[in-house]
């Protein structure tokens, strides 16, 4: 196996880890009325300290580093509020409210919210592709939401909210460690913000509280999304940046929306109309937009 073969195994395998832990969840949520908050509490600890453990043992580096220069503690902290832990939060509170392949297909507005954050706070031109994208994931979240019935949303305002506010997590949780993760690696940003985000939502909903039965259905889907959901799907986009390109990884994340919807519709019985199904193409599709080459290539002069 090539190395960029390698490198898309592992991309396709994180989106899809991603991608699958939207059913679970909505199945857990359905069948055992399981607390959001006690999830969040449990899957970050656990992950974090899972990644923290690889970082130092595994990648022999340490891993205090990122307290020792002044502000960066607070940066991850930023981080970990308006980013890692709001989407994730925001995620989960979006399939409670929904379905997990509409949580997800409003996750992926978050690339067009970083264009437009760009375009508004750094007086940066867009691209035609930013401002075909802009559009076509308007269109698309129009046709998601409304199924094509401009009177009437397809899902309550207070979903619409929630996935709004996923969508703009999701933009801030790749904005804003960007010289956190340049300076000490994402897998040390992601192990913190990871950890701390699960001791704050420890202190908001200890784990010992609101536990659910642990029957066998339930410890194997918790136990999905720690591991399979969070853990190896970090680890797995992270060791695939070494085979190929940001660009290319971005773009076979398109696996998490895909994986999401296949398993609400194969295994939890979602049922998409035509419109809803079409919108769901089109907010998808603006990672191919935004992937474009800046310029079409010039005809050759005969």
């Amino acid at each position: 196996m090539s190395n960029t073969q390698k490198g898309i195994l592992l991309a396709s395998s994180a989106g899809i880890f991603w991608g699958i832990q939207g059913p679970v969840s909505q199945y857990l949520f359905a069948a055992v009325n399981l607390s959001p908050e006690w999830l969040m509490a449990v899957k970050m600890l656990l992950a974090g300290l899972a990644i923290l453990l690889y970082v130092r043992i595994g990648q022999r580096q340490p891993i205090t580093t990122i307290f020792k220069r002044p502000g960066d503690g607070f940066h991850l902290i930023a981080y970990v509020i308006f980013g890692l832990a709001a989407v994730q939060y925001a995620y989960l509170l979006m399939v409670q409210a929904s379905n997990a392949a509409t949580a997800t297909v409003m996750q992926s507005l978050g690339t067009v919210m970083i264009v437009i954050i760009t375009v508004v706070f750094y007086r940066k031109y867009p691209r035609w592709q930013e401002t075909t994208a802009v559009l076509v994931a308007l269109l698309g979240t129009w046709l998601l939401v409304t199924k094509g019935n401009l009177a009437h949303l397809a899902i309550s305002p207070h979903a619409l909210l929630i996935g709004l506010v996923l969508a703009l997590s999701g933009a801030m949780q790749t904005l804003i460690p960007i010289k956190l993760i340049n300076r000490y690696g994402s897998l040390m940003v992601i192990g913190w913000g990871m950890l701390l985000g699960g001791l704050i939502f420890s202190v908001i909903n200890p784990v010992w509280q609101n536990t659910p039965p642990l029957t066998l259905s339930v410890i194997l889907g918790v136990g999905f999304i720690v591991l399979f959901g969070t853990i190896l799907a970090y680890l797995c986009f992270t060791a695939s940046l070494k085979y190929i390109s940001p660009t290319v990884a971005g773009l076979l994340d398109v696996f998490e929306p895909l994986s999401a919807t296949l398993g609400a519709v194969l295994f939890l019985n979602t049922s998409f109309s035509g419109a809803e199904t079409i919108g769901a193409i089109l907010t998808i599709s603006t990672v191919f937009i935004l992937a474009l080459p800046f310029r079409f290539p010039s005809k050759k002069k005969l």
